[in-house]
């Protein structure tokens, strides 16, 4: 292969240019006046006869290949969301990862697909690896995690996120309740964890019941003939416990809702449960994006969903503000307008009374009539604070 090498670049200004990939006659061919390879276009018609046939015929081995790459796209869990949505008409179901079941990466379970560790948001791969060793020399207790979980470098905060996205549903139904298990072991001292680990089996790995037992009813000694915990030591305990309750307290009268919210901003996907059959009562039902489609122009509906993107602007017309939201849930997107119309003046009546436009992220309801590709909003509910996500939010 002989090479060349440039000795100059002289600019010869704007010229007109065409682009001649292959000159022959039987590989080229002609769209608005340009000429254009076509070995392009072969390529990418065979490559999707190909990538269609594996699709149908290998469904397993197709899906789980697109979801071992989405790590290395911009948006990964963009990408499992649009995945786990056609999973769906191939009766495969993404499971939820899970420190006792899964792998690593993504990986074919019976007949479906369970979910990656490393594609969980914000742990590390060298910190799941340390995680997935220990499971697998071990049969690890609550408790074992938990010093598994700090030993890898997890904090508790990051713990407690995961155990709200489902991760450790091997040892609970109460996800609310685990994280409350997880921070109050982490505020025990070292010489306190030891010594509960030596008793667990018996209260069942409860911490919970093992503080409340041992050191405020003073039911236990530990090994050295000395309460469990000093006076003083109790209250320190006690009053960062009650901060971490107060989490839990909320939390647990929306347990689904937090189990939700939790899968989604971890994992891109909610896989225990939809948002809409979170908050459908008896007397009313919400209407998701799909069912968007086919309901009757005027109609009054209901509709839940996360804020994907807002833009607020002025009517060319009469030059009124308006705000329009992107609403996207588990099965797609619509487009929501809010503004004062006619007579009235629903938008300036929100913002008069204070009220909070809803924000990129948001989680919302939104009440009002179907348009004809539109819904033309009528009533805004931000559910953000039924839930809390850390600390800060109680405070």
């Amino acid at each position: 292969m002989r090479t060349q090498k440039i000795i100059s670049i002289k600019a010869l200004g704007k010229r007109k240019t065409l682009d001649l990939e292959v000159n022959h006659k039987d590989h080229n061919f002609y769209a608005e006046g340009l000429v254009s390879s076509n070995s392009h276009s072969i390529s990418y018609a065979i490559l999707a006869a190909w990538t269609t046939y594996l699709k149908f015929k290998y469904p397993h081995e197709f899906f789980l290949a697109l979801l071992r790459l989405s790590k290395y796209e911009p948006d990964s869990h963009k990408e499992i969301n649009k995945i786990s949505k056609e999973l769906v008409y191939f009766d495969i179901e993404l499971l939820p990862p899970d420190l006792a079941k899964s792998a690593l990466d993504f990986k074919i379970e019976d007949s479906n697909i369970r979910f990656g560790l490393n594609s969980i948001k914000g742990v590390s791969e060298k910190t799941l690896e340390s995680l997935q060793s220990f499971r697998e020399t071990n049969t690890p207790t609550k408790f074992d995690i938990f010093v598994a979980a700090k030993q890898a470098g997890i904090n508790i905060g990051l713990l407690s996120s995961l155990i709200q996205a489902g991760t450790l549903s091997s040892y609970t139904e109460k996800r609310s309740r685990l994280v409350l298990e997880a921070q109050s072991f982490n505020l025990l001292t070292d010489k306190e964890k030891r010594y509960v680990s030596t008793i667990g089996d018996k209260y069942t790995y409860d911490i919970l019941t093992i503080v409340s037992e041992c050191a405020f009813k003073n039911k236990s000694v530990n090994g050295d003939g000395k309460p469990f915990m000093s006076e003083k030591r109790k209250e320190t305990f006690k009053k960062k416990y009650n901060e971490y309750k107060k989490i839990y307290e909320q939390n647990k009268n929306h347990e689904k809702f937090a189990n939700w919210v939790f899968e989604n901003k971890l994992l891109g996907y909610t896989p225990t449960i939809r948002l809409k059959s979170i908050f459908e009562q008896s007397e009313f039902t919400f209407t998701d994006t799909l069912e968007f489609q086919s309901v009757l122009k005027d109609d009054m509906i209901r509709m839940v969903g996360v804020i994907e993107d807002v833009y607020k602007g002025k009517s060319k017309k009469n030059n009124n503000q308006f705000y329009r939201f992107a609403l996207k849930d588990e099965v797609g997107s619509i487009n929501g307008l809010f503004l004062d119309g006619g007579k009235k003046t629903r938008l300036s009546d929100y913002l008069e009374d204070g009220l909070k436009i809803p924000e990129k992220d948001d989680i919302v309801i939104f009440s009002g009539r179907k348009g004809d590709d539109v819904l033309w909003i009528e009533n805004i509910g931000i559910l953000n604070d039924k839930i809390y996500m850390k600390l800060s939010d109680v405070e």
